[in-house]
């Protein structure tokens, strides 16, 4: 999910670069080259550059999600989705209305994101993996798995917020409000002497008679800058779930606070996983 909040330079990347660069040589250039015996070998010198370490599939399929969006395309992003959810849209032509405004990630804060690095974690028991990126104003995970079991499709849980209706989940501490529309917010300032805290509305506390899309957890995973923190549930407070969790900020940079839950315990549509970041 977007917050007011993945560039590593791939293998592919280097290689592409290279291959052009040898491409773009003029014959008058490789007639002028001195012939290989007239120059004296370079001891432990190597033929070929230090290969750059490949991107996870996971880094590379958010990095391919990133640039559908850098570039406003709706169809190569739903391409990249789990089907629950492309369920969570309908259609297509939902997704394609909604992208970029309604909590995903927009085209702005994916160009960003692109150029920051990517750092992956393993979520709990092995359920996915969380593909987080922090720059300096940006900050967004995404929880990429394998649809059914399946390690050769590899999709992005990445459903947005409801439209319509009372918003169902918002940060408390930092202050940065409902759900993931935090728009050019930046950073948001933590009270420090607080731990910080995200809290649920009951489904209940609706009008709606279909299982939330949201989810009321009763389980939370945290992560900062993919360092793995516990979340704790709070008491009870009226029909809300608090959660909160132990964070420091960091000192000259900022840092992000993400948090996972599973979403479809409740008997409505397949269990998939939700996720929030926020920029500290």
């Amino acid at each position: 999910m977007s917050q007011t909040r993945e560039r590593l330079t791939t293998a592919l990347l280097v290689v592409g670069v290279l291959g052009l660069a040898a491409g773009c040589t003029s014959d008058d250039q490789v007639s002028a080259a001195p012939a290989a015996t007239d120059v004296a070998p370079t001891p432990g010198a190597t033929a070929s550059p230090t290969p750059v370490e490949a991107a996870s599939p996971e880094e590379a399929l958010v990095a391919e999600y990133l640039d559908a969006a850098a570039a406003g395309d709706a169809a190569a992003a739903w391409q990249l989705l789990t089907p629950q959810a492309q369920e969570f849209y309908s259609t297509e032509q939902t997704f394609a209305g909604l992208f970029g405004r309604d909590g995903t990630v927009s085209a702005d804060e994916a160009g960003q994101l692109l150029a920051g690095e990517m750092v992956s974690t393993e979520g709990p028991e092995g359920a996915f993996t969380l593909v987080s990126v922090t720059t300096d104003s940006e900050a967004d995970s995404w929880v990429v798995r394998a649809v059914d079991g399946d390690p050769a499709d590899l999709r992005i849980d990445d459903a947005g917020v409801p439209p319509t209706g009372g918003s169902l989940y918002e940060w408390r501490n930092p202050a940065a409000g409902a759900e993931d529309a935090r728009y050019e917010a930046g950073p948001a300032a933590l009270d420090a002497s607080r731990p910080a805290t995200l809290s649920f509305a009951s489904p209940a506390s609706t009008d709606s008679d279909v299982p939330s899309t949201i989810g009321y957890p009763d389980a939370l995973y945290g992560w900062v800058d993919g360092t793995s923190v516990p979340v704790e549930l709070g008491a009870a407070a009226g029909s809300e779930r608090q959660f909160t969790a132990d964070v420091e900020p960091g000192e000259g940079a900022p840092t992000a606070l993400t948090v996972v839950w599973e979403t479809g315990l409740d008997g409505g549509t397949p269990a998939s996983w939700r996720s929030s970041t926020v920029l500290l």
